[in-house]
C-alpha cells in the first residue's frame, strides 16, 4: 500500500513538472501593418506606392474629363449632324471609352501586382531579422495582432522589431 502511494505520488510530481515546462512556452505578438506604417522602410516603400497610385488617379481623371467635354459636345452636335453621323461619332465614343476602361483596369491591376510584390519584398527582409529576435529571446511563438482577440501589451514586441529593422535595413 505505502509503495503504490509512493508511485502514485511520483506519477503526480512528474506530471505537475511536465505542465509547468510546457507552460513555461513563451508567446508573443505583434502587429505587422503597424510595421509597414511606420518602420523607415516601411514608410518609404508606402510613400512610393501612394504616390504611384495618386498619379495614375491624376491621370485617369484628366482623361475622365475629357471623355466628359466630348460626351457634352456629341450631345450638342445631335440636332445638328445626320442620323448616321451622329450614331458613328456616338460608336467611336464608345470604342474610346471601352480603351479607356480596359486600360484603366490593367494600369490598377499592375499597380495591385507590384504592391503585392514590394510589401512581400519587404516581409522578406524582415522576417529573417524576426527570426534572429524569435532565437536570441528563446521565444516559441509569434503571432500576428490581426489575429487576436485580446492580449496583454507586455507580450508585443512591434516597437522592438521596429527599431530592428530601422537599424538594420537602409
Amino acid at each position: 500500500m505505502f509503495k503504490t502511494l509512493k508511485l502514485f505520488f511520483l506519477i503526480l510530481c512528474i506530471f505537475i513538472n511536465t505542465n509547468l515546462l510546457s507552460a513555461e512556452q513563451k508567446i508573443v505578438y505583434l502587429n505587422l501593418d503597424y510595421i509597414f506604417q511606420n518602420s523607415v522602410p516601411g514608410k518609404l516603400i508606402l510613400e512610393g506606392l501612394d504616390n504611384k497610385r495618386k498619379k495614375n488617379i491624376e491621370k485617369f481623371k484628366l482623361q475622365e474629363n475629357e471623355f466628359r467635354q466630348k460626351e457634352q459636345d456629341i450631345i450638342n452636335k445631335k440636332n445638328i449632324l445626320s442620323k448616321e453621323e451622329f450614331e458613328l461619332i456616338v460608336v467611336k465614343f464608345k470604342d474610346e471609352m471601352k480603351i479607356y476602361n480596359e486600360e484603366r483596369k490593367k494600369i490598377f491591376l499592375q499597380f495591385e501586382q507590384n504592391k503585392k510584390k514590394e510589401l512581400n519584398e519587404f516581409l522578406g527582409k524582415i522576417t529573417p531579422l524576426i527570426e534572429d529576435y524569435v532565437k536570441k529571446n528563446s521565444i516559441n511563438i509569434v503571432l500576428n495582432e490581426k489575429n487576436l482577440f485580446i492580449a496583454s501589451k507586455k507580450f508585443d514586441i512591434t516597437n522592438e522589431i521596429i527599431e530592428i529593422i530601422d537599424k538594420t535595413i537602409k
